[in-house]
């Protein structure tokens, strides 16, 4: 209750006028400025550009520069044996990203990006996509990498999903996820049965897990459900 936040977005996006591989580009600023109730202290601003290429295969082309400040009201840990001193912070990161369109057999998004955070550096790695075997059978992976150098510590932050999505029928999804969280030492798990019975009318069967990879398997297991869900469109 205690903020006041500004926010503001401009957006030019033309299309060439001419024939080309690009179908439009895109030219974005954005300027998020949050402060307490009655405005004496900054606790976060961030100043956002971006350039953004649309072309005509459906791939984008996008580059992000930011500057950001954050205030961390209290210590808080980052990383087991690293943690982050109570202060105002200044960063500044650049993310190149492409995405490949979702007509191509590999789709998804790759990303690259290097900048500042709580006085030390990060870079990043991350690939988010789709891969199409066949038209009822596709498989989701992803994955994030972050190599975080600070003058408190230093750690590699790795989030590693996998996702496959079976569709027998157009009425009919068969969907599981497996993630692993490697500073975590965590790896869950779902499956998730989706049936249409009749148009807009939905019957879902869900199970979920979550072990801690440091134990052995009788110990592991953190959590575990089972979830059924039923939806019935009425008409008046």
């Amino acid at each position: 209750a205690d903020i006041q936040k500004e926010y503001g977005l401009a957006r030019f996006s033309p299309r060439p006028k001419r024939r080309s591989m690009v179908r439009k580009y895109y030219f974005t600023g954005s300027l998020d400025y949050v402060t307490n109730a009655s405005v004496t202290e900054v606790q976060n601003r961030e100043l956002q550009g971006q350039f953004q290429a649309d072309f005509q295969t459906s791939d984008q082309f996008q580059a992000e520069v930011t500057s950001a400040y954050e205030l961390v009201p209290r210590a808080f840990v980052i990383s087991p044996g690293v943690v982050i001193p109570q202060g105002g912070y200044d960063s500044r990161n650049l993310r190149v990203s492409y995405w490949l369109g979702q007509q191509r057999m590999v789709s998804g998004r790759v990303a690259v990006g290097q900048g500042t955070l709580y006085d030390g550096t990060r870079t990043e790695l991350s690939y988010n996509g789709r891969v199409a075997i066949a038209p009822q059978f596709a498989f989701e992976p992803s994955i994030t990498l972050n190599w975080v150098d600070l003058p408190y510590g230093t750690f590699t932050a790795q989030l590693i999903n996998s996702r496959f999505v079976i569709t027998p029928t157009p009425r009919m999804q068969v969907g599981s996820l497996i993630q692993f969280n490697a500073s975590a030492h965590t790896m869950s798990s779902s499956v998730r049965w989706r049936w249409e019975y009749r148009p807009s009318s939905e019957l879902f069967i869900v199970y979920t897990d979550g072990r801690n990879t440091l134990d052995n398997v009788s110990t592991s297991l953190l959590n575990r459900s089972f979830a059924v869900k039923l939806t019935r469109l009425l008409r008046f």
